[in-house]
């Protein structure tokens, strides 16, 4: 996790699974809680992604969403993850951004 006055920015380990989206759920639910302005959830380096994760991001979304929290997710433009997120059709609805840049760049507005 990186908090910095501009966003939260969680980000997925290589792999994730039931064995640890829970926890990982736990510290986008933190920090939220915590107050950041906005949140960034960057899976550029998970290289396998299952339920668990997508759940992981949807419930952050939801949460995000009931706070008034912009949230951005991060992912490879190609590979599993990406793949997974595109045929559970993440993108339609979360906000997708190709890098961490890009996706601060995007929070511009809402500062």
């Amino acid at each position: 996790m990186e908090v910095t006055e501009a966003c939260g920015t969680l980000t997925f380990p290589a792999e994730v699974d039931l064995g640890n989206g829970e926890a990982i759920y736990e510290q986008a639910a933190a920090l939220l809680d915590s107050g950041v302005p906005a949140l960034i959830i960057d899976l550029s380096h998970c290289a396998f992604c299952d339920s668990s994760g997508l759940n992981v991001i949807t419930r952050s979304q939801v949460r995000a969403t009931a706070r008034g929290v912009p949230m951005w997710v991060v992912l490879p433009t190609r590979g599993i993850v990406r793949r997974i997120s595109e045929v559970a059709g993440l993108q339609r609805r979360v906000a997708i951004a190709p890098d961490v840049a890009t996706a601060r760049e995007a929070l511009v507005p809402y500062r």
